[in-house]
């Protein structure tokens, strides 16, 4: 029985066929699967979804890309939310330096805030992080008690070691497909 422990069930993208996919994911050995949030309205909607089947969880957080969301009042949300007994992490949460649509110390803020708020729960995160490895390591050495994930890995085999031996999991995900990723099929291979 295999568990995903990253989708996005929600998105709009599997409005047409969406109970069918559902219904589908046991006899594909699919038994768990952890939907992300990436803002706290997509957070709400997950709970929901995740309350009429009893293999689905929850995470709970704003993506970097709805950072700019990110205030003491949507943190309060998201605490409330955490005691939720579906609500398993906190994520999807992170820095995404690549387009640069959100203001990076606004990003930075936000990362900040729900990190201390992993830390508040308990709950392991979910990270994203593409583009901001130093910030990202920063960031995270600043919460020596939260761990997770960096559900899709791009830094170095450096930086994949050093998160390891703080406790935390490193995800690679279809990036590994693409006819660039020789990088990334190195990190993935040398991590011990």
């Amino acid at each position: 029985m295999l568990f995903d422990t990253h989708a996005h069930l929600n998105d709009p993208a599997f409005d047409p066929d969406r109970e069918s996919l559902m219904a589908g994911l046991a006899e594909k050995g699919i038994g768990f699967v952890m939907n992300a949030g990436c803002s706290l309205e997509s957070s709400r909607d997950i709970i929901k979804m995740a309350e009429r089947y009893p293999w689905l969880y929850a995470s709970v957080g704003s993506h970097p890309d709805s950072a700019d969301e990110v205030n003491e009042e949507v943190i309060n949300t998201y605490r409330q939310l955490c005691k939720h007994e579906k609500v398993k992490a906190i994520g999807e949460i992170g820095l995404d330096y690549y387009y640069e649509d959100i203001p990076r110390d606004i990003q930075k803020q936000a990362f900040r805030m729900q990190m201390a708020l992993a830390e508040e729960t308990g709950l392991p995160v979910i990270v994203h992080e593409r583009e901001a490895h130093d910030d990202g390591m920063r960031i995270v050495k600043e919460f020596p008690k939260v761990k997770g994930v960096f559900h899709c890995y791009s830094g170095s085999a450096e930086m994949a070691r050093q998160l390891v031996n703080l406790g935390w999991y490193i995800g690679f995900t279809g990036v590994l497909t693409f006819k660039n990723a020789r990088k990334a099929v190195e990190t993935a291979a040398s991590i011990p």
